[in-house]
């Protein structure tokens, strides 16, 4: 597991990790994740439209969504969509700290096997009949790159790990914070053009990916104290966005906040690549969803549990939602 994941651009530095960034450079530009708009568009429509009464929206919604945006992006069956939350679940809890007998390294060697053998297939089918998807400009890029089949495979694997769980899991906290404060949800569903604002505040206010981890290349010192190059330190990307000095009233959940510079995505040669899919995918589904059920709430008897077997990524086991009458 760990000579596969080595390969992964988070796991990598300099050199190394600006070539797995370009590899990846076409398929994330702002007109590349622009022309995604209606294809989520209608997978968020088609999802909503089976959705009545109360319901666990995590499972029936928010699990769904980002999996079947992942797999039109990457051109593969709806179906496999499923293995894809599988695969990326066990992997991501697993690397994230895990606490839990279901998500040990046994279960995440399996997931990123599977995961390998699923998209070598792939690769060899896209380099025969390339397709407008994904896995067959990242082909392209390889070429200009001379970049080697294993660096092509662990950069598309990686973007899958990274960014399934991490995108249902905020979306999931993203609407119980916004539920759970009455007045910012009844301001957004008055004047949808807040959407982008209030999903800035949703990623500040509890971001699903709570922390990282660094190895410092030299000595840093903070407020009186040093750290010596070698030293693994962690980042409190959760602390930081609620930081005083930096925000007025951080504690409060305001969807007009003009200031929300954040650190939910990182910061530097690290700095997430899917941050426009994720916040196009989050306006889409947000407005979707409270045009649609403008009256949904939060269950009284049936409240939100919240996973409490990972270190790193923080987000709900279930969000038990009472559509209302619906449009």
């Amino acid at each position: 597991f760990v000579r596969l994941a080595s390969q992964w651009m988070y796991s990598q530095d300099g050199d190394a990790h600006k070539a797995s960034r370009q590899l990846l450079g076409k398929a994330f530009t702002p007109r590349a994740i622009e022309s995604l708009r209606q294809i989520i568009q209608d997978i968020t429509d088609r999802e909503l439209s089976g959705l009545q009464g109360q319901v666990d929206l995590k499972a029936s919604l928010f699990d769904r969504i980002p999996a079947l945006i992942l797999a039109e992006l990457y051109g593969i069956d709806r179906e496999d969509a499923l293995k894809l939350r599988r695969w990326t679940r066990d992997i991501v809890m697993f690397v994230g700290g895990s606490h839990d007998p279901d998500y040990g390294p046994e279960q995440a060697l399996a997931g990123i096997e599977e995961m390998y053998a699923y998209f070598a297939d792939l690769i060899e089918k896209r380099r025969r009949q390339p397709r407008d998807d994904l896995v067959s400009r990242v082909l392209e890029s390889s070429l200009e790159s001379a970049a080697s089949d294993d660096e092509v495979l662990a950069q598309i694997v990686f973007i899958l790990v990274a960014g399934y769980t991490t995108s249902a899991d905020q979306l999931c906290i993203g609407l119980l914070h916004l539920l759970e404060h009455p007045a910012q949800h009844a301001a957004l569903k008055d004047d949808p053009a807040l959407v982008n604002l209030a999903v800035e505040e949703m990623l500040r206010f509890d971001a699903a990916g709570s922390l990282s981890h660094r190895v410092l290349t030299e000595d840093v010192t903070i407020e009186g104290v040093t750290m010596k190059a070698g030293d693994l330190v962690y980042l409190i990307r959760a602390s930081a966005n609620r930081d005083p000095a930096k925000f007025t009233d951080p504690d409060t959940f305001d969807i007009r906040r003009a200031d929300h510079d954040h650190l939910a995505f990182g910061r530097g040669q690290h700095f997430c690549m899917g941050t426009a899919l994720f916040r196009l995918e989050a306006e889409i589904v947000f407005t979707s969803l409270l045009k649609r059920f403008p009256d949904l709430g939060l269950v009284v008897d049936s409240p939100a549990t919240w996973r409490n077997s990972n270190l790193q990524f923080r987000g709900l086991k279930a969000l038990p939602i009472n559509l209302g009458k619906g449009v």
